[in-house]
């Protein structure tokens, strides 16, 4: 039987547009749901060793028994067809040079730095389920769930070149120790769940021994409880085998956007020297990446930029809190937060007589340096967050263009 009968006979028996609809319905996505990452995972790297377990999910995913007259070889022949004929924005390289894997993946940011140094990122994992929403629309790919479960950790490839992982920042950066304070938190290792994942990262660089291991976070990590923080990290990272470099980049001169990290690259290899790139240079002005014709719900309301005008002045009175001012077009703007799109009041562009209107999606994805055909998620709330969240990708590239020198 030629391919095209065989094709023709199971799309009698599952139909394309129930394929998408039920591989990719809302359970599949989320911290505890590995299943459709698994199917993705193997259908793009063809790797024999998820197969049996990809097509068993396969099976309860399109809710075919083992009674039906579908066998193992027709689904896959469907899967196959379905993964190959879809649109992926931002595709694997056909010829790496190097693979690494995408921890706390995010939106991609590491990814897409990493793939235009002809990477191949061979496993990612990411626990929001928008994230990974948006992850999958440009990569064609959905990351595996909670990095702390062994069910996940349990598909990470034996063997890999480079770790990447900008771990959560919230219980490390300024804001978010503060509000913690305020509220009698714990904050940096001692919250509960976000300042320990750390330490999955080095039970997973300890089991599969990368070459590299290339980390982010906030500038306030260096600071935190005085530089103990940063002292557990670096002595964690030694402990397990490997060198440890550091430093602080401001990503002003390759995005208009004052956004200080604290950047971490680790060797294998002990006689190694890296040095970080340095980013010279006149800092970027924020009106070259403004839209023109901005849509008018991006204007904020008269309620809204009233209290940002008395909660300025408060705030200045007192000498602390955030002040809420139009942006300066001929300077970088301010760094731009997951809490961006509540009120906008980091970066406000100024519209002559009427109120300032918030970024749009678009130029926050701009601000971090992503290109031009990154698909944005539906939903402006959640591309705020998403892009707050996420990395100054020109960095993320400069610092993995020298590691890869490197390797």
């Amino acid at each position: 039987m030629n391919m095209v009968n065989e094709q023709n006979q199971i799309f009698n028996n599952v139909l394309i547009e129930n394929v998408i609809k039920k591989l990719f319905r809302n359970e599949l996505f989320g911290p505890e749901n590995y299943k459709g990452a698994l199917i993705i995972h193997y259908l793009s790297t063809l790797d024999n060793n998820l197969k049996i377990k990809a097509l068993i999910f396969l099976r309860e995913i399109l809710e075919i028994s083992d009674d039906k007259d579908v066998d193992d070889r027709d689904i896959e022949i469907l899967a196959k067809w379905w993964y190959k004929n879809q649109f992926i924005a931002f595709p694997k390289p056909e010829e790496p040079e190097f693979t690494f894997i995408d921890l706390f993946a995010g939106i991609g940011g590491f990814r897409l730095a990493l793939q235009d140094l002809n990477g191949k990122c061979v496993f990612s994992s990411e626990w929001n389920k928008d994230s990974q929403r948006t992850y999958f629309s440009n990569f064609g790919e959905i990351p595996f769930g909670d990095i702390t479960l062994d069910v996940t950790k349990s598909y990470i490839p034996d063997n890999f070149d480079i770790l990447c992982a900008g771990f959560p920042c919230q219980p490390f950066s300024l804001a978010g120790v503060s509000s913690r304070n305020f509220l009698g938190l714990e904050h940096g290792f001692n919250h509960p769940t976000q300042g320990n994942l750390f330490f999955d990262i080095i039970d997973i660089a300890k089991k599969h021994q990368p070459k590299v291991i290339f980390l982010e976070n906030v500038k306030n990590l260096k600071s935190h409880d005085k530089g103990n923080t940063f002292k557990i990290i670096e002595e964690s990272l030694r402990d397990i085998g490997y060198s440890f470099f550091s430093t602080i980049i401001n990503s002003k001169t390759v995005v208009p956007q004052k956004r200080e990290r604290t950047y971490m690259v680790c060797f294998k290899d002990k006689r190694i020297n890296f040095e970080f790139p340095t980013f010279e240079g006149e800092p970027l002005k924020l009106k070259s990446i403004l839209q023109e014709n901005v849509p008018e719900k991006y204007t904020i309301s008269d309620k809204l930029w009233e209290g940002h005008i008395r909660r300025t002045k408060n705030n200045l009175e007192r000498g602390t809190g955030f002040s809420a001012n139009t942006a300066d077009l001929e300077k970088p703007a301010r760094t731009i937060v997951a809490r961006y799109g509540k009120d906008g009041k980091e970066c406000l562009i100024p519209q002559g007589d009427n109120n300032p209107r918030m970024l749009t999606p678009r130029e926050c994805a701009r601000l971090m340096g992503f290109p031009e055909d990154y698909i944005l998620p539906p939903s402006d709330s959640v591309a705020y967050k998403q892009f707050g969240n996420s990395v100054a990708m020109p960095v993320i590239q400069e610092i993995g263009r020298l590691i890869k020198n490197k390797l």
